[in-house]
């Protein structure tokens, strides 16, 4: 995969993650993770923090320059 790829997708799951995660705090739910929402409180809040997280490692294994896509 190219990095710049791996860098947009792990942004974008950077920012859904924080931006459901916001949302959920005034009372608001992201479409594309409200069916995860009807199962637990919990288990939803887990699942958008795996979201930042693995768009942070994401965002950070596309832009380290020790990542070679090709081995």
């Amino acid at each position: 995969m190219n990095k710049g790829i791996i860098t947009i997708i792990g942004f974008a799951c950077f920012m859904t993650g924080m931006l459901a995660i916001i949302l959920s705090l005034v009372g608001l739910r992201i479409s594309l993770l409200s069916a995860i929402e009807d199962w637990s409180g919990g288990f939803a809040f887990i699942i958008k923090l795996v979201l930042v997280f693995g768009g942070m490692i994401l965002f950070y294994v596309g832009r380290s320059s020790d990542f070679d896509p090709e081995m």
